[in-house]
C-alpha cells in the first residue's frame, strides 16, 4: 500500500457518538407531532443516509408524508442540543493528535465528509475543539449529491490535490464505503459505529477496525486487509 496522504472521516458513528442527542431530539419532535416515539436502536438506523431517509425511518409508514415537518421540528431541537450528550469515541482525540504530530513520516491531510447539515457539523466540531484538526470539511450544502455518490470525496481530492490511491476514507456505514469505492479510494470500515459489523464487512472495505486507534495499524501496515 502506498503512503496515505489524505484521510477522510465520516462524522456520526466514526468520530462522534451523536446517537444520544439524536435520539432525544427525534423523540421531542415526535412528541410535539403527537406521534409514537422511537427506540435508540431505531434512531441509530436512520443516522447517515440523509435527511429524508433519516426522518422517514423515525415515522410510522402511514406518516411518511410528514417527513419534512418532522425534519423541521427535529432540527429546531437538535441545533440547540446537539452537544448535550454526544461524545467523541474513545481514542479519537489521541488518534487525531497522533496523525497531526505523531511518528508518521509526513502528517496526512485530514478531512470530514458528512451528510449532516453544516450548521450542526460546525457547532459540534467547535464544541469539541476539532476545527483546527481538519484541512477541509464537506457537507450537504457543498455538493449536489450526498454519499454514497462520490462527489464529496472528489471535492476533497480537488481541494487537497491528493491522489485517489493515496487517500483513505474511514466510515461506519454502507454509504461511506460505497462513496469511497465510487471515488476509487481506499476504504476503512469503523466497526465500532452504528452499522452492524457483518453488514459493514459485506460492503468489502479494504480495512476494518474495531477502535479508532487501530487506524494507526492500517497506516503502518500492521493491520492486514479486511
Amino acid at each position: 500500500m502506498r503512503a496515505i496522504t489524505t484521510i477522510i472521516f465520516d462524522l456520526d458513528g466514526t468520530l462522534l457518538d451523536s446517537s444520544p442527542d439524536i435520539f432525544n431530539c427525534v423523540n421531542l419532535a415526535l412528541r410535539e407531532m403527537a406521534l409514537p416515539e422511537v427506540t435508540m436502536e431505531q434512531a441509530k438506523k436512520g443516522i447517515g443516509p440523509g435527511s429524508q431517509v433519516f426522518t422517514q425511518t423515525m415515522l410510522p409508514r402511514d406518516q411518511f408524508y410528514r417527513w419534512e415537518e418532522l425534519l423541521q421540528i427535529y432540527r429546531r431541537f437538535y441545533l440547540d442540543r446537539c452537544t448535550e450528550r454526544s461524545t467523541l469515541y474513545p481514542g479519537v482525540t489521541a488518534l487525531l493528535r497522533h496523525l497531526r504530530n505523531g511518528s508518521l513520516a509526513e502528517a496526512p491531510y485530514l478531512a470530514v465528509a458528512t451528510n449532516k447539515p453544516r450548521s450542526m457539523t460546525d457547532r459540534i466540531l467547535g464544541h469539541f475543539g476539532l476545527f483546527h484538526q481538519f484541512r477541509v470539511v464537506i457537507g450537504p450544502e457543498d455538493v449536489v449529491r450526498l454519499k454514497p455518490d462520490p462527489e464529496m470525496i472528489q471535492t476533497i481530492l480537488r481541494v487537497t490535490g491528493s491522489l485517489p490511491e493515496e487517500t483513505l476514507l474511514v466510515g461506519d456505514t454502507d454509504n461511506d464505503i460505497r462513496a469511497g469505492k465510487n471515488a476509487g479510494i481506499l476504504t476503512c470500515g469503523a466497526a465500532y459505529g452504528y452499522f452492524p459489523r457483518e453488514r459493514l464487512q459485506a460492503q468489502d472495505p479494504d480495512f476494518l477496525i474495531d477502535a479508532p486507534m487501530q487506524l494507526l495499524s492500517v497506516l503502518d501496515g500492521r493491520l492486514s486487509k479486511a
